[in-house]
């Protein structure tokens, strides 16, 4: 039937229809293969951003839990609440903000409240006030819903001494003797407070944790809390008995250079199976003295 219909067309074309031996006239015709290869869709062809694998941050979609984990340099988009106040608790201890919004945003230690009535969303950079080392970048969604609190940590809980260090938690510090201070800062933790500036959040694993050893006990920091402040940190992590007999907890059996102080509580004495919390303290940004070697007297003659 293709042949004919071409065979009518080229006769019209050189004369009409009057020929009827034209119309006769047959001339082969190839089919033409027009299937395209599969991956021809996909080739180079960016991920779309619902897909799935991979981080919220990556795939810039909203992140609805109030915890937030971030990175610098990953925008987050989170939603808040329109015509309402939303709190944001930030890493730093004296955040401070940069932003081209019309929304409203005043800083409260390391707090920053937002509010805004406009539905376009707002972006902005939160920083240390007086360093421009890291920034975290927000995109902030209005949505008419209740007011919103969210809480924000640095990956790996990269504290850096001054980036996120309180001057309320310095004055803190340096207020009484070096002593009375760590005893003060015992004594808050025992009793569930916060000392003025510090920051509260849960140990990343990733960080270096205290090293302590004592026979029949075993220590758990990985899922404990860290507090800190301006150049003190404090591990607070779970010692258990599992001698099988009563055990005095040992302060010193977590002992390292940088260790300032340790305690237990409320018990120090444990019976089988028994735990406590325990507290071990550290100097922020400090590292142990480089040593000289003394010659031995004996000349490596043993």
């Amino acid at each position: 039937m293709v042949k004919k219909v071409l065979a009518v067309a080229l006769a019209a074309a050189f004369g009409g229809f009057g020929s009827a031996g034209a119309s006769e006239v047959e001339i082969p015709v190839e089919p033409v293969n027009f299937s395209v290869p599969a991956n021809v869709m996909s080739n180079n062809v960016p991920r779309p951003t619902g897909a799935s694998g991979g981080s919220s941050s990556q795939r810039n979609a909203v992140n609805e839990s109030p915890q937030l984990t971030m990175a610098p340099g990953v925008n987050e988009i989170v939603p808040v609440a329109i015509g309402h106040l939303n709190r944001i608790v930030t890493p730093f201890g004296e955040p401070q903000v940069t932003t081209t919004s019309d929304a409203t945003t005043e800083i409260r230690d390391n707090v920053v409240y937002v509010a805004t009535d406009q539905q376009a969303p707002v972006t902005m950079f939160i920083t240390q006030k007086g360093s421009e080392a890291k920034a975290l970048s927000l995109t902030l969604v209005p949505r008419r819903i209740p007011p919103r609190e969210l809480f924000i940590e640095l990956e790996g809980a990269a504290f850096t001494p001054g980036l996120v260090s309180s001057p309320k938690a310095e004055r803190w510090e340096t207020s009484q003797p070096y002593i009375d201070t760590l005893r003060s800062l015992m004594r808050s933790i025992a009793l569930g407070e916060i000392p003025q500036g510090y920051t509260l959040h849960e140990t990343d694993p990733r960080t270096t944790l205290p090293s302590c050893s004592q026979p029949g006990v075993t220590y758990d920091f990985v899922n404990g809390q860290t507090m800190t402040g301006h150049k003190l940190s404090v591990s607070i992590g779970v010692a258990r008995n599992v001698s099988g007999q009563p055990l005095e907890i040992k302060e010193q059996a977590c002992g390292n250079w940088n260790v300032a102080a340790v305690a237990a509580w409320p018990r120090n004495v444990l019976g089988p199976n028994q735990k406590t919390e325990l507290y071990v303290v550290t100097k922020i940004g400090e590292r142990p003295e480089p040593t000289s070697q003394r010659p031995s007297l004996l000349g490596g003659v043993q």
